[in-house]
């Protein structure tokens, strides 16, 4: 009921979010907005609510073989002899479709299903957004971890299409969830990853290895304490998602995994602290990594603020790696030392918020690399008391791709 209740509330902030960005876009200058007037939209009466769509959008989206390639799925019209003054000389209502002719005579038919589907109301394209477009996220304290992260059978994924489905669409969701009872075999994350796509190859290989390795070129293959981070912030197209599949798992103390919600920790910080969330969003780092991986060279860097934020406010992006935190400091000296104050407070509260726990063989540990913070405890590593995980990258891409075609096959939408 808690989740239930949080997802409600970030519907309601995020219809009101979504009306602010219409109704005060500063994108549009009043002479430009001025141009348009009634005559330039269409009013379609769909189920008792009257909806209006614009004329040139409609013109844009005929579905004739004229102007559509229905196998390709694909807009062919020819945008030299596009008009965007186009006027409507008749429509002809139809059961199930409208038909519309221009006053160029071309003829374009619509469902009505498929033009709610596209309705131009907020409350409609909100509705798009969450069931098609990208799950709505949920951020979650380190105290509800086990009832955030859905246990997944590892065959069930392989065999069924709807297993895959709410696989994705928990990891969506919270950003993490457990697949459990793979293969011991070092091969075992392809087949899961066939599912979906594809990996993300890195300087890094496809796949990797974490075990302790002596004189390594990366932190992470050492047994000590690993602290918490995303991996490869240094990307431009930072992997998405991070999987780790648990090999051998220590049997002594130590080796458990950290991980906190980086939404849940950002959200925390805006409301209690203001001042260090607005440095966090401005200030750009420059994040870079520079070595050998497999006799390639390598010298990666970019530029991010450690939270990145979407034209409309939202979180799309968490930069956090104190290795991975270039030398060069691109911003005024002057908010160098609030920054470090503001950088170290999410920091604490991540640690704070975070969740522990020890994943066992068999496991594969799955989660969201551009919102949850990682980390690792120590643990003392010998010849018999190993540790060894093999990894993968997804980009969100082919996982959002993925989960759209199960969706539009095992719980059809009208229109699409």
């Amino acid at each position: 009921m808690i989740l239930l209740r949080r997802l409600a509330d970030t519907n309601k902030i995020n219809l009101r979010q979504f009306k602010a960005v219409i109704t005060n876009s500063d994108i549009h200058t009043n002479s430009v907005l001025q141009k348009t007037n009634k005559e330039d939209f269409l009013k379609v009466d769909i189920q008792g609510n009257e909806l209006r769509f614009p004329n040139v959008w409609l013109r844009d989206n005929c579905r004739c073989e004229q102007c559509f390639h229905l196998s390709a799925k694909s807009r062919i019209l020819e945008l030299n002899k596009f008009n965007v003054n186009v006027k409507v000389k008749d429509v002809i209502r139809e059961e199930t479709s409208i038909q519309v002719i221009w006053d160029d005579e071309h003829l374009s038919r619509y469902s009505l299903n498929w033009l709610k589907l596209r309705s131009f109301t907020p409350q409609e394209q909100l509705k798009y957004t969450n069931e098609l477009y990208r799950p709505v996220k949920t951020p979650w304290h380190g105290n509800d971890f086990h009832k955030v992260c859905t246990r997944h059978d590892y065959k069930e994924i392989l065999d069924s299409d709807a297993a895959l489905y709410r696989w994705l669409l928990d990891l969506s969701t919270y950003g993490v969830a457990l697949v459990q009872n793979a293969p011991q075999s070092e091969a075992a994350l392809d087949k899961i990853v066939e599912r979906i796509g594809f990996t993300k190859r890195t300087h890094y290989g496809v796949k990797f290895v974490v075990e302790n390795v002596a004189n390594t070129s990366n932190v992470a293959y050492l047994s000590s304490n690993l602290q918490m981070h995303v991996d490869l912030p240094y990307y431009e197209y930072c992997p998405g998602v991070n999987m780790l599949h648990c090999l051998v798992q220590t049997l002594g103390e130590g080796g458990e995994n950290l991980l906190s919600d980086g939404h849940f920790a950002a959200s925390y910080m805006k409301e209690h602290h203001p001042a260090e969330y607005k440095l966090l969003i401005d200030t750009e780092v420059e994040w870079s990594d520079v070595g050998v991986e497999h006799g390639n060279e390598f010298f990666k860097l970019y530029r991010s603020p450690v939270i990145s934020l979407d034209r409309h406010g939202q979180i799309k992006r968490i930069n956090f790696s104190v290795p991975q935190r270039g030398s060069h400091f691109p911003c005024p000296i002057e908010i160098v030392k609030p920054w470090y104050e503001a950088h170290n407070l999410f920091y604490e509260l991540n640690k704070k918020f975070a969740a522990k726990f020890k994943t066992k063989v068999g496991d594969i540990l799955v989660f969201d690399n551009i919102r949850l913070l990682h980390g690792r405890n120590a643990y003392e590593d010998k010849s018999d008391n190993v540790r060894k995980l093999i990894g993968a990258y997804l980009d969100w891409d082919e996982i959002y791709s993925r989960f759209r075609c199960l969706k539009a096959k095992l719980y059809p939408i009208e229109g699409i």
